[in-house]
């Protein structure tokens, strides 16, 4: 160990509220912002190899460029890991150029949905030394301690050129990071709209999905579970610094139902107990889990139905109907939890009809909360082969923005600006339903700072879909 040894974990500057984590970037719609997972695993294992370890989230600090880096050659680091967002690949290109003046002896190493795809384009052109290809991997730091072995999901760069280790695909063992920094996160001010309270923490005790969707980069990932003594210290170190709110993100809660129970075991309950938002899928959840997870704080589960139309559903390899979504949807409130559904407006195949009529099915399943997003290739999925063989989109195409807020792209049926102007009336739709208004401001009485966060929100999603 080499506790001299300084690490800088970095969220870059940008022009809007970007997110970028997870190798996923999109605009915030809303403003809302967490503790990227990426910085905090990064983090762990760089805790845990000896070294300082300090972070700049410069999107939530309200940084500019020119404070960013002033706060970045401040800050000392041996090494960066830093991420980037195919929503900012431009900025965040023209942003790590200049970092690369402030700190010429530093070790980059980067984590992005873009890097995914265009890694070795960026280490080629300087702009980073190292891509981690797994964020949760002890990999970035071996490389940044200056080892060049086994080093597995890294593309990196040595004396003979740029080589790029084993893909850890398909590997089911159990893997641990340590204990992530929340310390380092606690004092930024973070917002996000299902945060029953703050401070609120971002917690992920899995990595990857092994669930098949053909839009999700999560289902190309290998899938990890952490040993569940490691998520309860976790949990135990949150308590420690005042924390009782988290957002889990783990992609489908209950994709092991013992895992599941176990993680429910070592939650606190009574007057003890986390608050806490999770997703999961219709077909992992029914009335037994809904009512323990309620038991254990969980106030508010996300869940993608993202089409009614059967066909769409299994083109897009959901390997559920709605019958399962109805259900789903069911046992939750029945157990008092709030529900969040996802949809995908501009999938290939689907008409104006199409999407209306999944209007019509969400409004019927009346959740407590809908997220219209646009069908997007994102790096590394089977939606982005398919579009690119269809000559919707480049194989060379980078700068995205998974919220469909920046742009929109035709599908094989829909042009751009009619894709835009049915996910303004989806959101339009639903949110303006008398039923979900009174239902929202009736739920939030009791707790006044939630309902004044409800309807800013409110009111910044339905000026941004007029």
């Amino acid at each position: 160990m080499n506790s001299t040894r300084r690490a800088l974990l970095l969220n870059p500057p940008g022009r809007e509220t970007y997110i970028r984590d997870y190798y996923c970037s999109k605009l915030s719609r809303t403003g809302y912002t967490f503790p990227p997972v990426d910085l905090l695993h990064a983090g762990a294992q760089f805790k845990r190899a000896g070294w300082t370890v300090q972070a700049i989230d410069a999107i939530v600090q309200n940084l500019g460029i020119a404070e960013t880096l002033t706060a970045a050659k401040a800050a000392a680091p041996d090494a960066v890991f830093t991420l980037v967002g195919a929503v900012s690949v431009d900025e965040d290109a023209e942003f790590l150029n200049a970092l690369r003046v402030e700190l010429p002896r530093a070790i980059m190493i980067g984590s992005g949905d873009v890097l995914r795809e265009h890694g070795r384009q960026w280490i080629e052109s300087g702009l980073l030394d190292a891509v981690a290809l797994d964020f949760s991997a002890a990999s970035p730091v071996r490389f940044a301690s200056g080892e060049t072995e086994d080093l597995v999901d890294l593309i990196y760069k040595t004396a003979h050129g740029i080589e790029q280790g084993p893909d850890d695909t398909g590997n089911a063992k159990n893997y641990s990071v340590g204990l992530p920094p929340h310390e380092l996160f606690k004092p930024l001010p973070y917002r996000f709209p299902f945060a029953a309270r703050t401070p609120f923490a971002s917690v992920l005790t899995d990595y990857g999905c092994p669930y098949r969707c053909s839009f999700c980069v999560m289902s190309q990932l290998h899938y990890h579970a952490r040993p569940i003594e490691e998520v309860a210290a976790e949990f135990e170190h949150l308590r420690a610094l005042g924390i009782r709110e988290f957002a889990l993100w783990d992609q489908t809660f209950a994709i092991s139902r013992p895992r599941a129970t176990a993680f429910l075991d070592v939650l606190p309950g009574g007057r003890d107990r986390f608050g806490w938002t999770c997703f999961t899928r219709p077909d992992c959840i029914d009335a037994e889990l809904a009512k323990a997870m309620a038991a254990k704080g969980c106030h508010t589960v996300i869940m993608g139905v993202e089409t009614a139309k059967p066909e769409t559903l299994q083109a897009i390899q959901k390997d559920f109907a709605t019958p399962e979504m109805k259900a789903a949807f069911t046992a939750c409130r029945n157990a008092g939890l709030e529900t969040v559904a996802t949809v995908i407006v501009g999938l290939p195949g689907e008409t104006a009809d199409d999407i209306e009529a999944t209007m019509d099915f969400v409004c019927h399943l009346d959740p407590d909360y809908l997220s219209v997003h646009t069908a997007i290739p994102r790096a590394g999925t089977k939606l982005r082969r398919q579009m690119v063989e269809q000559g919707l989109v480049s194989e060379e195409l980078a700068n995205m923005d998974q919220s469909g807020e920046t742009s929109v792209l035709s599908s094989d049926t829909l042009s751009p600006q009619e894709i835009l102007r049915l996910r303004k009336r989806f959101n339009r739709r639903f949110y303006l339903r008398p039923g979900f208004l009174l239902r929202t401001v009736w739920r939030n009485l009791i707790n006044p700072r939630r309902l004044i966060e409800h309807v800013r929100q409110g009111l910044s999603l339905l000026s941004k879909n007029a």
